[in-house]
């Protein structure tokens, strides 16, 4: 299905003010700066010394004045491409797109209503589902084919996305080796070239608190030689890996991002990068990292403006939570991250579909959080007044008169929105049984889309060519 990719833009708020953003900022700094961060790779220690910073043992510390330069250095906006080499997102600003996650470490099943693990033929299956979504713009491969080799799953991930869909994606890779085997994959497909019309962002990770493995310094170096869009983002938790404390986890949170940021733009100034980060908090009653938390969403509202404060594009992260079910808590939890999310204007924003603080793949949440995304884009799109308020039709109609039959009506109708799968239907004595929930709605539609052939892949046939080369890629890295 082709996808418009119009962002939800609209109404936005303003959690910060220009002195709180402005103290986390300095905050950040000094964390870089004082504390330092650790980094063992050899290659991007050199890198940053050449560069200017300090550097004791496996302890990097940034001058505040190096971040300030990386940070102007980098662009305030790019565009993702798709996969046909048309323009698709363009990161700027307070626009948002929704991504949708496709597969996970279980999925529960529409069919059966169970858990089980996830195996390739699933992803395929869930990307050409989320193909379907209109309001999701891009997807994101985690690697969680449980029937191939760990090794090589998120390669896999990355391939199912390539064959089943045209829409951008955001791709985490565990190694150098994926990365590079992901790009190649990507430049096979790509008419006009990947660097000319990049269609994924990698996405890595520092490890909290303040520590840079080998693996994420060499993909930020890959990533910047090759002008691959990077997003450098952080996963912590307040009580565990960040201190209790949300306005030091988002400091923290940003420095550990800008760190990345000083290596790549050391590396390649102009490079295009995304800041992200994913501050919650662990539950004391659970001992679990919570998705579904009101500190997310009000922390990872703080990381979008700081993006904002930054001029740069920024991570984020709705229509997930911790719920293990289809149910009032998952959409509880879904839709107030997506008012979250795009009310503080986050650009890129992920995990649609992940629940179970991010162990259960819910594919029916990923139609259900559509349909959310659709509510969302025309509740915050505004109202026009200026040159819009016309009572030459109240005149004509006069007092206790109705405008269901006039032309007016029925040319302008079509301007409010209409949901497909909320019921508004009227209530008129029926048995409740006969009233299907949303859940209802929802299932009924994937089951729909399995008895339509959703399940069957069509690589074999219409995407012949890019399959063959692809699985040529494959097999060279494999040698």
């Amino acid at each position: 299905m082709k996808t418009d990719y119009e962002p939800v833009a609209g109404l936005k708020f303003e959690l910060l003010d220009v002195n709180s953003r402005e103290s986390l900022a300095e905050g950040a700094y000094r964390i870089l700066e004082g504390i330092g961060m650790k980094l063992t790779d050899e290659g991007a220690i050199k890198i940053l010394r050449d560069a200017g910073a300090r550097i004791e043992g496996d302890r990097v510390y940034l001058p505040a004045t190096l971040v300030k330069d990386a940070i102007d250095s980098a662009p305030d906006e790019f565009t993702l491409y798709d996969q046909s080499g048309e323009e698709a997102l363009d990161l700027r600003g307070y626009d948002s797109y929704f991504g949708a996650s496709v597969d996970g470490p279980a999925i529960l099943d529409p069919k059966s209503r169970n858990y089980r693990d996830c195996y390739e033929e699933d992803i395929g299956w869930i990307v050409r589902l989320v193909d379907r979504m209109k309001n999701v713009s891009f997807l994101m491969p985690a690697g969680f084919a449980a029937d191939r080799d760990s090794k090589m799953a998120e390669v896999v991930s990355a391939k199912q996305c390539m064959l089943n869909t045209d829409k951008p994606l955001v791709v985490i890779t565990e190694t150098p080796r994926d990365l590079r085997t992901i790009h190649k994959m990507a430049e096979a497909k790509t008419p006009g070239g990947f660097a000319e019309e990049p269609f994924f962002v990698n996405y890595a990770e520092p490890i909290s608190p303040l520590v840079n493995p080998d693996n994420s310094a060499q993909k930020v170096i890959y990533c910047a030689e090759e002008e691959i869009p990077l997003l450098y983002s952080p996963f912590l938790a307040m009580g565990a890996t960040a201190p209790q404390n949300p306005a030091t986890a988002v400091a923290q949170s940003s420095a550990e991002s800008l760190f990345g940021l000083v290596l790549h733009q050391a590396v390649n100034p102009g490079a295009p990068f995304v800041f992200g980060g994913m501050p919650s908090m662990m539950d004391m009653q659970t001992a679990n990292f919570s998705y579904g938390a009101p500190d997310l969403q009000v922390m990872s509202s703080a990381i979008a403006e700081m993006g904002g404060h930054f001029d740069l594009p920024v991570f984020g992260t709705a229509g997930t939570g911790d719920s293990k079910r289809f149910d009032g808590q998952a959409a509880i939890e879904a839709l107030s991250s997506v008012y979250m999310a795009s009310l503080s204007g986050a650009n890129l924003i992920h995990d649609v579909g992940l629940f179970g603080s991010a162990k259960i793949l819910i594919p029916e949440m990923i139609v259900a959080v559509d349909e959310m995304i659709a509510l969302t884009r025309n509740t915050l799109g505004g109202m026009e007044v200026e040159d819009r308020v016309d009572i030459s039709l109240l005149e004509e109609i006069g007092p206790g008169g109705e405008f269901v039959s006039h032309p007016h009506t029925l040319e302008n109708f079509k301007s409010s929105w209409y949901p497909r799968f909320l019921d508004r239907s009227p209530y008129s004595n029926q048995d409740i049984d006969e009233f299907d929930t949303f859940r209802e709605r929802i299932n009924g539609y994937v089951l729909d889309f399995f008895a339509e052939g959703g399940e069957e892949s069509s690589a074999d046939s219409e995407l012949k060519d890019d399959l063959e080369k692809i699985e040529s890629v494959l097999a060279t890295n494999k040698k």
